[in-house]
């Protein structure tokens, strides 16, 4: 057989051997697969849970990896999320000079900070959690956009701050965020906040933050983003304080164990440059200083405060909250041109529900009110709207007072300038509901001082309960009659619930 013929021959064969030869492995068959168990992540976002941990997945030096270990960094054996590198984290692993890499040849970072440092601009670090891995106690710094969050479905990492020491300082460039996604941050030292944000966006979903005995869980200061969703801040001082930032809350959960600490505060002027130190004796849940944003849903328990409101130029909304146990539910001051808004709010037994200060422009409509101590609601003659509220077992159900009057004795380092100066009408109350108080549904107070002061506003088609001997409405202190009319009062009590 000549030459040509031979490969002729074997070149009809060849097809035939390749069906049957075995298939080079793939050294990205073992990956560990993802699992998106929420309905976020099924709609198409990028950073929705993470990785289940592989059971085969080796630590330590149990097991060689497949490809060969060069001295640079890898992460080729975790996909990347939306076309960006995953960085692995596991702090169980000891620290010194070797590295350490996964089966796939990927590097193994012993150090959330470590690996920021070195993740390049929307990378996703991945954390072991503990149990797989352990507690990361460190403080962590990032300055580029970056995703953290936790590798697998056994429980959230956790980030515990040193002593002295923050958890996470994010310092981002305008426009860029940070997303923390499934971690859980400790603090315990007094010197600085559990989180704080300089600047950029930061953005926290199911997480939680455990600080206690800090001056604040988290501090977003100017020009800073805070976006919170389905997560808890457990604290023994004061939780979240923004100033001239932009928020956005949803379905967060603060519990504040105690009246411990001062929440120190810049509030002063309504331009919020005037950089005054004033202090609340107690902690606060939620403290926005001439920001603006939204909270919608979640609940505070306990706290001096509970929400205190100064509003930026587009205003706060607060919506669905539940404020239990505060001194104060909810205090809003003045503050730019923006109006504090809260709608549906449920805040049960505190001593004061809802007060709002001279010069801040304010609505508050279908919220209930029930067992304070004191006052449902107190407005020191500001431009409010107080409509379809129920607030029933209180002392007075709505005080409205003379401007001159604030701060009350529990807010004596405080001041309040009015947002425009002169007149503005005082407040609107109108269609709500007050029952079963001990002194009067309404009472209109216009001393101050040992001065009478004038005193502005509207009481209209309001429907008031009071058995004797309380009184509907208790005016006796005003020379300039606020207008009231068209109101109903009944001599019983009003039986609540329904």
């Amino acid at each position: 057989m000549t030459m040509t013929a031979r490969v002729m021959r074997w070149s009809r064969l060849l097809p035939l051997a390749l069906l049957v030869l075995p298939a080079a492995a793939d050294p990205y068959d073992n990956l560990p697969p993802y699992d998106y168990p929420n309905e976020a992540a099924t709609q198409g976002t990028p950073y929705d849970p993470v990785p289940e941990i592989d059971p085969s997945w080796c630590r330590w030096r149990s097991c060689a990896p497949r490809r060969p270990v060069t001295d640079g960094p890898r992460h080729a054996g975790l996909p990347g999320i939306n076309g960006h590198p995953t960085l692995l984290v596991d702090c169980g692993r000891p620290q010194g000079p070797r590295r350490h890499h996964g089966p796939h040849g990927e590097r193994v970072f012993t150090s959330v900070n470590e690996a920021a440092e070195f993740a390049p601009p929307n990378a996703t670090i991945l954390i072991v959690p503990p149990g797989e891995g352990m507690t990361c106690v460190e403080s962590v710094h990032v300055r580029g956009p970056l995703t953290i969050a936790t590798y697998g479905g056994s429980g959230k990492a956790v980030i515990q701050a040193p002593a002295g020491a923050p958890c996470l300082k994010a310092h981002i460039p305008l426009g860029d965020e940070l997303i923390i996604d499934g971690v859980k941050f400790i603090a315990r030292g007094r010197e600085t906040p559990c989180v704080t944000v300089e600047a950029g966006r930061v953005v926290m979903r199911n997480s939680s933050v455990d600080s206690r005995g800090t001056d604040w869980g988290f501090d977003v200061q100017e020009s800073g983003e805070l976006i919170l969703e389905g997560s808890k801040i457990e604290t023994d001082a004061s939780a979240v304080h923004a100033r001239r930032a932009t928020v956005a809350l949803k379905n967060v959960d603060i519990d504040i164990a105690g009246r411990n600490m001062a929440a120190l505060l810049n509030l002063g002027r309504t331009d919020c440059i005037d950089r005054k130190g004033d202090t609340i004796h107690g902690s606060v849940g939620l403290a926005l200083e001439c920001s603006e944003g939204t909270m919608e849903g979640g609940s505070i328990i306990g706290g001096a405060v509970g929400i205190l409101a100064s509003a930026g130029t587009r205003g706060l909304r607060f919506a669905d909250v539940k404020v239990t146990k505060a001194d104060t539910g909810i205090l809003i001051l003045p503050g730019q041109r923006g109006a504090v808004t809260v709608e549906r709010a449920t805040i049960a037994k505190s001593h004061d529900g809802i007060v709002v200060a001279p010069g801040a422009e304010s609505q508050i409509t279908g919220s209930v009110i029930t067992d304070s101590r004191d006052t449902g609601i107190t407005a020191f003659g500001a431009g409010t709207l107080i409509a379809s509220n129920k607030i029933v077992n209180a002392n007075d159900g709505i005080r409205l007072l003379a401007p001159a009057a604030f701060p009350p004795p529990v807010f004596p380092e405080f001041s309040a300038v009015a947002m425009i100066d002169g007149d503005d009408g005082g407040p609107i109350v109108e269609n709500n509901l007050v029952a079963n108080v001990r002194h009067a549904a309404v009472r209109i107070d216009a001393r101050a001082g040992g001065h009478q002061h004038r005193l502005d506003g509207k009481l209209m088609g309001n429907t008031l309960y009071a058995m004797s001997p309380a009184v509907c409405i208790d005016d006796d202190y005003n020379d300039d009659p606020v207008r009231v009319r068209a109101n109903t009062c009944n001599r019983e009590r009003y039986f609540w619930p329904f």
